[in-house]
């Protein structure tokens, strides 16, 4: 018998052969259609590119919900698909009446989108990510889609009359935003069959003041809920069974039902390419925070004493870490679980949580008697406090204390102390950082004291003290003619930057930022931009991160310059609202806090006009996220927050873990699962998970009539799942370690790579072709010819190797013996006395061993058996350990009918096959001359393929 090479086979694209029992038989290997051909969107193994690729392919193809993959998704999903509309192919991406949400983050998960997709049970808005906008788009751009953005919407109040208003934008939209309250140039839109060119605003547009317009702006007048509104003339109504909303009989720009559509033209031999043997290289998520905020523990609530005339007084302006705890500085009044005030602590002005947990650590509790504006971790692991204050613990600390991290208490060896001699002024400290020995503190003072200094030094408007007992150096004076309102100390050590209300530095002019060098205070020179042109302002914040000065503060600007001749390398400007209030950085990310809720203008440099040459808008709530080495906005940070009174931002900190906590008058987040949840005065927002499970390890792909089944080893690294490529897409996805595919053709490729549930995906494994099996071929079937030899000398050495002679014996049909009904050869001899040992051989053939998986011979024993396989013993029953000749006994004596009723099975080692002749042999002795029965039979199958 024959076992085929069945790699080879495999490779035919036609029926294909691999030889079977005896070599009588065929075994044909099936083709199937390619699956991939014409993708219908019907299955994920046919998912289409676009919803216009299932359009082409099937014009037939009616509204409803299809698979669509690219490469950019990374596995394909199912989405609904407008099939009816011109032409059809448009995908939807959102729907819902009032309260649309503007992040990138989306409101809901691709499943709630598209069902319901429309009713008053659709009402309440569901949008697809950001990130899943553009894997639909497969890079696309924006404004570059020839039919634009379609937005359906209900033009009655019963929901029977409908409209279709598209629009294409002329200005830079590379990538989606669902911030359409803004600049965004309008190229042209259509509404009611009439293209007209335009050269307003997504804000609003349109050709009249009712329900020909779209209107997108965000004020009281429109309850502030966002939404797709008509003109001003519109009116809707409060009911929930309305197609359009407006909270009052007289609320202009109504709110309609609507639902948003793209019309990407994607194909399947546009966005795919084969993938190469080695697989795909490993995909990971962007470093940044999550725009999920971990779920609230504690808060903080209250306003306190801090002067109410200052912007900035809310209830969190400051953190700083010590060890595993996070300070809370601010001008807040109690700590609390809830807005209600559950477990409520009266504690004022600064708390302390723990890092990983964010449980109260109610054993610090100092004393202050105003507000917090600065914290800095010292390096032996004391905290100094920097703000209004004049008491701490009720004693005298003008602005400045150094604090025991641990119990609260203040630090009696630190006696740095600060005085303000202006008129009418008192201490203030809104900027502190610690550098080489240094304790940097900045703020509204004049002059210093303490350690071992027991004069007054000049030192106006920033100072430095030594960490060790708060002498301040008398050399070191700015000498600024303005406060300053953040400190930040090069990790180099050569520089301080300040920026604040200050113009110039002794007599260097510095335009509300200063670099000095720390060796004498002196001046950089350093051209700084301010955006406004109807004022200076101030800066409000400042952090070297890198080769980057990051500068933000009035007019809504945020702007880096290069470390080494301070040129201006990047510029971001916020059209409404937005002066940037705090930068923090965990080193490859740049966040900037500021009290701005709609647009971020990327490469704007002035306002309030923001011109014309910005490169894009993106949405900003509160705090927004850059790169550091580029300078280019992260839009994948676009949290959903509540804000007391509009303030934002104040205070931004990357804690050890990576995880961001954003401090102002925050009061609502939103967490995982687009859950509302109050946040008392802060939100923690975790790192973003970048680590990739590991590859998944000894994938095999076998086929089996029109199926292939691939299996794998799990990866390690968390995965939530895996994805199954085919050739140059993934084609299914499972939480398992098999799956279970159509054959779409017998030369197709399978890779095998993880998925984590941030999604990130591992490298895939390297290509696998489908082999057969796993399939059972029959090597040697009952009733099969052997060799045989019965006699009382037996054959002569080497007997059982490939090598013997065995020309000489006698062939017959199983069974062979006697004393047994239905034996194929009866077994006689004329020597005296009866032999007690028969002998048989046979040759099989196997043209692969690396395609057989295991082998197993079944036999009997009457009396007793040996069998080898290439001259190896594989089994033995009823007979002593150790060489047997032809005189030797079996060691039982069994009937035949017993011996056919209790076969012998020997798992043989696939070790001991080799490609090309194998020789089976074997050896049956009796229990005793007189024996009434001696038989031999033997059945071989091997399993082809991975079992």
């Amino acid at each position: 018998m024959k076992i085929m090479n069945m790699k080879m086979t495999l490779r035919r694209s036609s029926a294909a052969i691999a030889a079977a029992v005896l070599g009588l038989s065929i075994l044909t290997v099936p083709t199937a259609k390619a699956d991939t051909d014409k993708p219908d969107g019907l299955t994920q193994a046919t998912a289409a590119a676009s919803c216009w690729e299932v359009k082409q392919n099937n014009p037939a193809a009616q509204d409803g919900v299809y698979w669509i993959g690219t490469p950019k998704l990374g596995a394909p999903a199912q989405f609904y698909c407008d099939q009816t509309t011109d032409g059809g192919g448009w995908v939807l991406i959102g729907r819902g009446r009032e309260g649309w949400s503007e992040s990138n983050m989306g409101k809901g998960t691709a499943a709630q989108v598209r069902d319901p997709m429309t009713g008053p049970s659709a009402f309440a808005p569901k949008q697809l990510s950001s990130q899943t906008i553009e894997g639909l788009l497969n890079g696309t751009s924006v404004n570059s889609l020839p039919d634009g953005i379609r937005l359906h919407r209900a033009t009655n109040t019963a929901g029977t009359s409908w409209q279709d208003f598209s629009f294409t934008l002329s200005s830079p939209r590379d990538t989606w935003t669902w911030e359409f309250y803004n600049q965004q140039r309008v190229k042209d839109y259509t509404v009611g069959g009439t293209t007209r060119s335009s050269s307003s605003y997504t804000s609003n547009f349109g050709d009249d003041n009712n329900l020909q317009r779209v209107t997108t702006t965000t004020t009281a007048s429109q309850g502030w809920e966002y939404g797709f509104g008509f003109g001003s003339n519109a009116r809707g109504n409060s009911d929930a069974s309305s197609y359009i909303w407006g909270s009052n009989a007289s609320m202009i720009n109504p709110r309609p039902f609507t639902q948003v559509y793209l019309r990407p033209k994607l194909t399947s031999a546009d966005v795919f390419s084969t993938i190469p043997d080695s697989g795909t290289a490993a995909v990971t998520n962007t470093p940044n925070v999550s725009s999920f905020a971990l779920p609230t523990t504690w808060g903080v609530a209250g306003l306190g004493a801090g002067p109410s005339s200052i912007e900035g007084s809310n209830e969190v302006s400051a953190f700083a870490e010590v060890g595993n705890v996070i300070y809370v500085g601010g001008n807040f009044t109690s700590v609390q679980k809830s807005k209600a005030g559950a477990s409520k602590v009266n504690q004022s002005y600064l708390a302390a949580f723990d890092r990983d947990t964010g449980e109260l650590i109610t054993s610090f509790a100092p004393t202050f008697d105003n507000q917090i504006k600065a914290l800095v971790a010292m390096p032996d692991g004391r905290l100094a406090v920097g703000g209004y204050f004049s008491q701490v613990d009720g004693q005298p600390r003008a602005g400045l204390a150094v604090l025991n991290a641990t119990t609260g208490e203040l630090d009696p060896s630190f006696s740095g102390s600060l005085f303000n001699y202006l008129s009418g002024q008192t201490v203030v400290v809104r900027g502190l950082d610690v550098q080489d020995g240094w304790l940097y503190v900045g703020g509204a003072f004049t002059h210093s004291t303490g350690g071992t200094y027991t004069q007054q030094a000049y030192t106006r408007g920033a100072a430095r003290f030594k960490v060790s007992d708060g002498t301040p150096d008398p050399g070191w004076n700015p000498e600024l003619n303005g406060t300053v309102l953040a400190v930040d100390a090069s990790s180099h050590g050569d520089r301080v930057y300040l920026s604040g209300y200050f113009s110039q530095s002794k007599t260097t002019h510095t335009m509300r930022a200063a670099a000095l060098n720390t060796t004498d205070a002196s001046a950089f020179t350093w051209d700084v931009h301010l955006s406004s042109t109807v004022s200076v302002g101030y800066q409000e914040a400042i952090k070297e991160v890198g080769d980057r000065i990051w500068v933000g503060g009035a007019e809504h600007s945020l702007f880096s310059y290069d470390r080494t001749d301070f040129s201006l390398l990047s510029t971001t400007v916020g059209q409404r609202g937005g002066d940037f209030q705090t930068i923090a950085s965990d080193g490859t990310t740049v966040f900037g806090g500021c009290h701005c809720f709609d647009a971020e203008y990327s490469g704007a440099s002035t306002w309030p006009s923001i011109g014309t040459s910005w490169t894009s808008a993106e949405r900003i709530y509160a705090a927004g996220a850059w790169s550091a080495e580029t300078g280019q906005i992260k839009p994948d940070f676009s949290p959903e927050l509540n804000t007391r009174a509009g303030a934002g931002a104040w205070a931004l900190f990357v804690d050890s873990t990576g995880t961001l906590w954003e401090g102002g008058d925050i009061s609502y987040s939103t967490k995982d699962g687009y859950l509302r949840q109050w946040s008392g005065g802060f939100a923690r927002f975790p790192a973003v998970d970048t680590t990739p499970p590991s590859t998944p390890t000894d994938v095999t792909a076998v086929s089996s009539g029109a199926d292939v089944t691939l299996s794998w080893k799990a990866s390690s690294g968390s995965p939530s799942g895996y994805e199954v490529l085919r050739d140059d897409r993934v084609v299914a996805t499972t939480d398992g370690t098999s799956a279970k595919l159509d054959l779409s053709s017998a030369t197709s490729k399978y890779f095998v790579r993880a998925v984590d549930a941030a999604g990130n995906r591992s490298a895939s494994s390297a290509a696998v072709t489908a082999h057969q099996g796993p399939s059972t071929q029959d090597l040697i079937s009952n009733g099969s010819t052997w060799k045989y030899l019965y006699n009382g000398q037996g054959p002569g050495p080497g007997w059982t190797t490939q090598s013997y002679d065995d020309s000489s014996w006698t062939s017959g049909t199983a069974p062979v013996g006697w004393g047994q009904s239905n034996l194929g050869t009866t077994l006689s001899s004329s020597e005296t006395p009866k032999p007690i040992t028969s002998f048989y051989r046979k040759t099989v053939d196997v043209a692969s061993v690396a395609l057989v998986s295991s082998m197993t011979i079944t036999t009997r024993a009457d009396d007793g058996v040996i069998v080898y396989v290439n001259g190896e013993e594989v089994g033995r029953k009823n007979m002593t350990a150790g060489t047997s000749g032809a005189n030797d006994f079996a060691n039982a004596a069994v009937n035949a009918s017993s011996a056919i009723a209790n076969p012998v099975v020997i798992n043989v080692p696939v070790s001991d096959l080799q490609d090309g002749n194998n020789v089976i042999a074997v050896e049956v002795h009796s229990n005793y001359r007189a024996t009434p029965s001696h038989s031999f039979e033997l059945s071989a199958s091997a399993t082809l393929g991975s079992a």
